[in-house]
């Protein structure tokens, strides 16, 4: 071969140098090739607004049911749906009393509710004759939890002025408020109201 052809074959082609050329002034591949992102829509943030505040809602109707729940509970009467629930907590408060003395505070606490109770049923619309049965019930616990306060109190150390005085002021209030419900028990609660009161007669320090 003669040193023309020699260097007309080692001379690129033009097509070759114009497709060289167009290669590399394109862009790298695949990065004009990625799908754009678009922002989310309107439809989008609300469906993920909602999702997100499904566990909101759900929390406070479940806080909501159980204040609700805790209201019927302490508002129940002897004879209602959530008067075992009142009583249950009743004791559970009772057993985690750190001393005597707080024992002693609630148990009376507690006798006088069961004494407010009893004067509902009894001022209920209903016939107390259909209620005896509650009535007596609700009666005998109410004699329970004074000997619980009574047993409490006998087993400090020493009793103060203080334990002295409270006493005294539930003596007082129990024997107005049972004496006053008496006419209007069967017979056999008013026995049981004065064997009560008989018994927390001899509870009352001497004046």
């Amino acid at each position: 071969m003669s040193r023309l052809g020699a260097r007309m074959a080692a001379t690129p082609r033009p097509e070759f140098n114009a497709r060289l050329r167009e290669q590399l002034t394109q862009s790298p591949p695949g990065e004009d090739d990625v799908p754009e992102r678009r922002p989310a829509g309107p439809r989008h943030s609300r469906r993920r607004s909602r999702v997100g505040l499904f566990p909101q809602l759900l929390s406070i109707a479940m806080v909501a049911s159980m204040l609700v729940s805790g209201v019927w509970t302490y508002r129940s009467m002897p004879g209602d749906t959530f008067y075992p629930l009142k009583r249950a907590a009743e004791r559970t408060l009772f057993h985690l009393s750190s001393d005597d003395a707080e024992r002693a505070d609630r148990s009376f606490g507690y006798a006088e509710t069961r004494a407010r109770e009893v004067k509902e049923l009894l001022g209920s619309g209903e016939g107390a004759g259909e209620r005896e049965d509650v009535i007596g019930e609700t009666l005998q616990a109410m004699e329970d939890t004074t000997r619980s306060a009574v047993t409490s109190l006998r087993q400090m150390r020493r009793r103060d002025s203080a334990s002295a005085k409270e006493l005294k002021r539930f003596v007082q209030k129990q024997r107005t408020q049972i004496a006053g419900m008496i006419p209007k028990m069967g017979a056999e609660n008013q026995r049981k109201a004065h064997v009560y009161l008989n018994y927390i007669e001899g509870l009352a320090p001497p004046e």
